[in-house]
């Protein structure tokens, strides 16, 4: 998709929104007295999930592909880390002197913020680090590999809704939902991207609780114009499918229009991380929650 069918998209669903609500206020119906959209009755899990991933040894051409499909900024990343004592999982910005005696502060224990940090030195995200992420060894996940997608001139290569729970303390449990209801809202934006003729991709989380849902762009866009055709998408998506609103979707990454001196923005984990793909998680799944079995090599 590039700007010009991004700017067409955001001005025919606007049009359209304000064309409902003319008519509902006609009707003197409230947009919020609809029955709630109806959940599938198709189970989420079949016995086994990670199972259908077709196995796949990764090679250097995989990783090309993952490269040029994920377009993310080169000059820095996240890799996941996970607390043995309290189980907490999160992600830590790379840094070349991360603990290095004489330049870290941490390691003289000062308490600083990496991005405030003089001496840091974000490190570099190179195709081992994602080859790393696609094999997946380590039984932590702590070689999964967060992304930022704002680059510092504004713009991005796609845009993606996040459905997992990231309320205080979800961070332990890899921020997954505590019930099932975020399904609902999930199919309710594919819903409105198909109708709209939007291709995606709807991966699900690292937790198996979650979900993320990706809109790719063939060209950078700027961030903020990304951002109001998501929140276009998502007024359409609540008229259309007769939801009062996304209760369980959190943020449309890139999450700001546009970076301060410095700053990173919010990342998100990428997706086919092979730890997780055992169990059928960190996939792309179809529109019955199945895991699409080509998972691993569909960027090939």
């Amino acid at each position: 998709m590039n700007i010009t069918e991004l700017q067409n998209r955001i001005t025919e669903l606007e049009k359209e929104n304000e064309y409902l609500k003319a008519l509902l206020d006609n009707a003197g119906i409230s947009y919020n007295t609809n029955p709630p959209y109806e959940q599938s009755s198709q189970k989420i899990y079949d016995d086994n999930q990670g199972g259908r991933i077709i196995p796949v040894q990764i090679t250097h051409n995989h990783v090309r592909a993952f490269f040029s499909y994920f377009w993310r900024r080169m000059d820095v990343f996240s890799k996941r880390y996970q607390n043995k004592s309290t189980g907490k999982a999160g992600y830590f910005t790379q840094c070349d002197n991360f603990w290095r005696h004489g330049i870290c502060p941490k390691a003289s224990g000062v308490k600083i913020k990496c991005k405030d940090c003089n001496n840091r030195s974000w490190t570099k995200l190179q195709a081992f680090h994602i080859e790393a992420h696609l094999i997946g060894k380590k039984d932590d996940a702590s070689d999964v590999v967060g992304i930022y997608p704002l680059f510092p001139d504004g713009t991005c290569r796609f845009l993606v809704f996040d459905f997992d729970n990231h309320d205080k303390g979800s961070e332990g449990n890899d921020n997954a939902n505590s019930d099932d209801t975020w399904i609902e809202e999930v199919n309710a934006l594919r819903e409105i991207c198909n109708k709209a003729k939007i291709p995606t991709l709807v991966k699900r989380s690292q937790s198996g609780r979650g979900a993320h849902l990706w809109i790719f762009f063939n060209a950078p866009i700027d961030a903020s114009l990304v951002r109001r055709f998501g929140t276009a998408l998502l007024d359409k998506g609540t008229e259309s499918v007769n939801l009062k609103s996304f209760h369980y979707y959190d943020r449309m990454l890139p999450a700001q229009d546009a970076l301060n001196n410095g700053e990173l923005g919010n990342l998100i984990a990428l997706p086919l991380q092979g730890q997780a793909l055992k169990d059928g998680n960190s996939a792309f799944i179809d529109e019955k929650w199945i895991v699409i079995s080509e998972s691993t090599f569909f960027v090939l």
